[in-house]
């Protein structure tokens, strides 16, 4: 078929005109699984009139789109089972009188049609054996043995409950009792005595309705988001904003389906947001992302008892193609970007700064990434005393924690715990503790000169100037400046080429030396690949000796950088133009 405009085409020898629409991923399990489009031809090869009656068609599949949602959403709210921990003794007494009523109601129907002398003697028989049975498993206390009875009538309920080991003693318990009571019913019965159906407390009512009467969980999404993030002491608020982006994305999407709570959502909720998030087009590894963190959001709230069960937990994402992982997400920078970068107006004699907040580390940033292949946020927030000189070894970063200084401490701490404050950091994790020697091309350039500098004026940051954004990074100002400066000021415009590919250039150094795998991992602060135990030493695994002679190994590009001397003067780079 040949488009000739939205959901119009033409076919064929006499160019025959079709209307040809997509079915959303959403509606899809309304369809046959074959069908992807809904294809109807126009009986008409003159576009004018096809396109009048694509417009009619239009409208009609629009009507047919809107009725399957509402069917879904009417589905999705009652279709799977609710899952809870625990049921009341009163829940329990009123399933139980209902599963008495459904064995009297059927023994009814059994006997309406009538027995004759060998199967109502065989009847007797089977219905007194059972009760010797039961009767002796009540009195021995063995209520446990009617388990897998008791989860299958709760699941006909539409009930899934996941009982503790005392409560599903004393659910078995009452269910037996029911099932000894409704045998006792149908002995009575069969010796001639009249034992009607007991009534239920709402005649009429079905399994499901009957366990309605349990109240759901009333956690907020606020409420349940809260729990997971206070999970984790001190958790990162860039990690924590990276969770709420998709909870939030999702609590959305469940309201259009009047779902108001977690606790109400199902396993079709969660696929539908899946299906969502690819219909806007959202790259598989972060739609993944976001499944991941939901999954895991879910995962604390279950086990925490704020939510009945997780209905993620068994969603899987999307798989991207082989080809697609293919191509790389990120770019290294190659010999000639690197010689647009260090020798632009911020290296060469003019020694511009960012006109933002970055000041000197518009020098330093990029220039210790491509000599350390650090990261750019665990260099912004190093403090001066994180450069450390060793009287054999010579300078190095100390890539570490820095939580919040304790607030009780002696008299001589308490100036510097001042400086400190607000200036905490972690790193990424466990492995990003370590140790990078500073190369001798940093110090040539004047960096240790730029230490004593910021030491002068009495800062306790290596970058004062660099303050945490909303995200709680140092970084995020320069790396939204660099993004502009080097593609509307040194036109490199590939979008894979960003601040982070300073990183990848200096892991391709480190290729290229053949340096061990392990030792790249140290360096870039991997995990090294032998396991949890190995990689949770940190830093104390690979003695800075060891380090710093592979590190001696690594050949950079040349540079023209000119040395370091405070700013004179600043770039503006326009915010006008939006990145792609």
């Amino acid at each position: 078929m040949k488009a000739i405009s939205e959901h119009l085409y033409i076919h064929g020898k006499h160019c025959t005109a079709y209307y040809r629409r997509r079915i959303p991923n959403s509606l899809r399990r309304a369809y046959p699984s074959s069908k992807t489009h809904i294809t109807l031809s126009l009986h008409t090869s003159d576009l004018r009139e096809a396109k009048r009656r694509a417009e009619r068609e239009n409208v009609k599949v629009d009507a047919e789109f809107e009725r399957i949602a509402k069917e879904l959403r009417a589905q999705m709210a009652q279709k799977e089972s609710r899952r809870l921990q625990s049921l009341s003794d009163e829940q329990l007494q009123g399933l139980a009188q209902y599963w008495v009523q459904q064995v009297l109601e059927t023994d009814d129907r059994t006997r309406e049609q009538g027995l004759d002398d060998d199967e109502f003697e065989e009847l007797g028989k089977d219905l007194t054996q059972q009760r010797q049975d039961l009767g002796r498993m009540l009195s021995q206390g063995q209520a446990h043995r009617i388990q897998p009875a008791l989860q299958s009538f709760l699941f006909m309920c539409g009930l899934e409950v996941d009982f503790t080991p005392e409560a599903a003693k004393r659910a078995g318990r009452i269910f037996l009792q029911s099932v000894v009571t409704a045998l006792d019913h149908r002995l009575a019965r069969q010796e001639g005595q009249v034992v009607p159906v007991p009534p239920i407390a709402s005649p009429g009512q079905s399994p499901r309705e009957v366990g309605s009467s349990i109240a759901p969980q009333n956690k907020t999404w606020e409420e349940v988001f809260v729990v997971w993030r206070d999970y984790v002491k001190d958790r990162p608020k860039s990690t924590a904003i990276a969770t709420q982006t998709p909870w939030r994305a999702l609590e959305a999407f469940a309201k259009e389906f009047g779902i108001h709570a977690p606790a109400e959502m199902t396993e079709d909720t969660i696929r539908g947001f899946v299906s969502r998030m690819s219909e806007k087009g959202l790259a598989t590894v972060t739609l993944n992302a976001r499944l991941d963190k939901i999954k895991a959001l879910l995962r604390v709230a279950r086990s925490k008892g704020v939510v009945p069960h997780n209905p993620a937990e068994h969603i899987i994402g999307l798989k991207e193609s082989t080809r697609a992982k293919r191509v790389a997400r990120r770019l290294p920078f190659e010999q000639a970007d690197i010689q647009k970068i260090f020798s632009s107006d911020i290296y060469n004699d003019k020694q511009l700064r960012s006109s933002g907040q970055s000041a000197e580390a518009t020098y330093w940033l990029p220039l210790i990434m491509y000599f350390t292949g650090a990261r750019p946020e665990e260099i912004a927030g190093l403090a001066v005393s994180d450069v450390v000189c060793d009287e054999q070894f010579g300078w190095y970063f100390n890539i570490t924690d820095r939580p919040e200084p304790d607030t009780d401490l002696f008299e001589s701490s308490k100036e510097l715990a001042e400086k400190q404050k607000g200036n905490s950091r972690f790193v990424k994790n466990v492995m990003s503790i370590r140790v990078v020697p500073v190369a001798p091309e940093l110090i040539r350039l004047g960096f240790i000169r730029y230490i004593e500098f910021v030491r002068q004026g009495g800062n306790f940051m290596l970058f004062p100037e660099l303050k945490k954004d909303w995200h709680g990074k140092f970084c995020g100002a320069f790396g939204k400046f660099f993004g502009r400066f080097k593609k509307d000021m040194l036109g490199i415009s590939n979008p894979k080429k960003v601040l982070y590919s300073l990183r990848h250039t200096f892991k391709d150094f480190m290729v290229a030396v053949n340096l061990e795998t392990k030792m790249i991992h140290r360096i870039m602060g991997h995990a090294s690949g032998d396991g949890v135990i190995t990689d949770g030493y940190g830093k104390q695994d690979i003695p800075l000796e060891f380090i710093v002679r592979e590190f001696k190994k690594i050949k950079y590009f040349e540079i023209d950088a000119q040395p370091w001397t405070v700013g004179r003067g600043m770039i503006r780079v326009s915010k006008g133009k939006k990145l792609k």
